[in-house]
């Protein structure tokens, strides 16, 4: 059985997340900020590190995790410049060298903890190669939503229309019990249902 747990990080309301597996200990780290490896389970086996999407606020914690796990982030984050900048981002705010990612993750994506599976989706929008990791009762939306709102796309290579369609299929392809669980506590409430969460995300995505 998966579970998941959240770790906020005060200066940007980030937030992180373990998803674990009960009956391997085996874990996926989700946008880690800085502090977690200390805040983690020692008895977890990380099977890797996954950005949702590789703006430095959600990349702060890579570098803690270098020679510990493999960091995973989608195929269409691999823009040369995008890249760099945004490693740079990381490595002033962290004072630490980021570490390699592995741009391996695609639409479709099957990930295993155990015996369990997660479906990656591509979301793009809030920048080309976001995605949401999803298994039947859980969503973890990076920037794609929020509780009660949307990504900015007013950022490098961010995509108004990519993003109306991005929220238009999860709204459109997602069980009323999906619970939402977002990259930022922006609205004091996590995680959400997508049933509690859907008319603010239509009006969000007309206001696009």
């Amino acid at each position: 059985m998966l579970s998941v747990t959240a770790y906020e990080e005060p200066r940007f309301s980030i937030l992180s997340y373990v998803i674990s597996e009960s009956g391997s200990s085996e874990c996926f780290i989700v946008d880690p900020h800085p502090g977690l490896l200390k805040a983690l389970d020692g008895g977890l086996k990380i099977k890797a590190v996954i950005n949702t999407h590789i703006h430095f606020d959600h990349t702060l914690g890579n570098p803690r995790f270098r020679g510990k796990a493999p960091v995973w982030a989608h195929r269409a984050e691999r823009r040369a410049l995008y890249y760099a900048a945004n490693m740079a981002f990381t490595a002033v705010v962290s004072g630490r060298v980021p570490g390699r990612i592995d741009f391996r993750l695609s639409e479709g994506d099957t990930l295993t903890l155990g015996s369990e599976r997660i479906t990656v989706l591509h979301t793009p929008g809030h920048s080309p190669g976001s995605l949401c990791l999803y298994w039947p009762g859980n969503l973890i939306s990076g920037d794609t939503v929020f509780v009660s709102g949307v990504g900015r796309t007013d950022l490098p290579l961010g995509s108004a229309p990519a993003l109306k369609n991005s929220i238009r299929r999860l709204i459109e392809e997602l069980p009323g019990e999906t619970l939402v669980w977002p990259g930022h506590n922006y609205a004091a409430q996590y995680p959400v249902t997508m049933a509690v969460n859907r008319r603010a995300l239509v009006w969000a995505m007309n206001s696009l």
